[in-house]
């Protein structure tokens, strides 16, 4: 950084004066338009060079105006993330590995809670575009089709995640969560359960989780009691729980399609003095409630949220940085066996 002395008062004073680009280039020996190729990461320089020009950067202290580089490059390197809310701990991941990822390329990402009304969300989407915002990841179950859909017809650079929109020409990191559901089915075949109780809601993010199990215990020509749950968090479950304990034949084993639907369900039953897993077996999804913070750990369908969130930064990336046409990467889920689960006793 540079200095120039003033005189004001009788007094002597240092002000740093801003590294340009040209202190740049003069000091490291090249071009201005080599020092903003190396700036922009563009891949037409010499490594060489490349290094030459970093060093030089670094030693001065030189930090680029984001804003004239927008405008030569027309992007701000900026990414942004559409959650429900940071408190929710599923989000939390998600942004954790979005973060991670677009900091390794050099990108900034602008985290946005956004709540699950589609218009608040348009609101939003609005926003960034107008900001210069180079490109969206939708990590939210509730967004609009409609407005994925306009996005896509304009080629904005979009990740989906959480649910797809088939007719969307757009990058999506998803789980397959039918192949989830399968998967807490057979954990529970193989115990020996033949009666089973599924509890689930509404949302739309929840239906292929339910649909593989259900099929697959059905394969084995068994059948599986359906219970709609009021929503998907722990009082929802809370309440499923006291329903299941009121049926005349109740299940051995249930599969709640969120981690605190299953939360609620032994509560229930922990309250009417039963044994889990002697009394009844329990198996959630999500995974992201840690095993030490339970007295009973969970037995649950394990979603990498995190892992979801690193991959659907880089193909928003890839489409960004490279043209490349949208694709798909499916995260498959795996099974964390906990304390819930175990043989019938009945």
């Amino acid at each position: 950084m540079q200095t120039i002395i003033t005189q004001r008062h009788g007094c002597e004073r240092s002000i740093p004066m801003r590294v340009t680009i040209y202190d740049v280039a003069r000091d490291a020996g090249v071009s201005l338009a080599t020092v903003s190729r190396v700036i922009n990461h563009s891949p037409h320089v010499k490594e060489s060079t490349r290094r030459r020009v970093q060093e030089t950067i670094e030693r001065l202290g030189f930090q680029p105006n984001l804003v004239a580089s927008a405008l030569t490059t027309k992007r701000t390197r900026l990414m942004a993330l559409l959650i429900p809310s940071i408190t929710n701990p599923a989000c939390a991941q998600v942004a954790w590995g979005v973060e991670e990822t677009a900091a390794e390329m050099d990108y900034n990402c602008i985290i946005c809670n956004v709540g699950a009304d589609p218009k608040r969300q348009a609101h939003y989407v609005n926003i960034l575009i107008r900001k210069g915002i180079d490109g969206i990841i939708f990590s939210t179950p509730s967004y609009d089709d409609g407005l994925v859909l306009d996005l896509s017809r304009r080629s904005y650079p979009l990740t989906l995640m959480a649910r797809d929109v088939p007719a969307a020409q757009v990058n999506r990191a998803l789980t397959d969560d039918k192949a989830g559901g399968a998967l807490a089915a057979q954990h529970l075949l193989e115990l020996g359960h033949t009666s089973f109780l599924l509890v689930t809601s509404k949302e739309e993010v929840l239906q292929e989780r339910a649909r593989g199990f259900v099929e697959t215990i059905r394969a084995q020509n068994l059948d599986v009691i359906p219970v709609e749950a009021k929503g998907s968090d722990i009082t929802a479950g809370l309440d499923a729980g006291v329903r299941l304990l009121s049926l005349a034949n109740r299940p051995t084993a249930v599969f709640a399609t969120t981690d605190l639907l299953a939360i609620g369900i032994i509560a229930a039953v922990h309250c009417m003095g039963l044994d889990i897993p002697r009394d009844l077996s329990v198996v959630g999804y999500g995974g992201l409630i840690e095993p030490e913070a339970m007295q009973l750990p969970l037995t649950t369908i394990v979603q990498p949220m995190r892992d979801m969130g690193k991959a659907a930064a880089q193909l928003l990336f890839d489409t960004l940085q490279e043209g490349r046409e949208p694709r798909q990467v499916v995260v498959e889920p795996k099974l964390y066996i906990g304390g819930t689960t175990g043989n019938p006793s009945r």
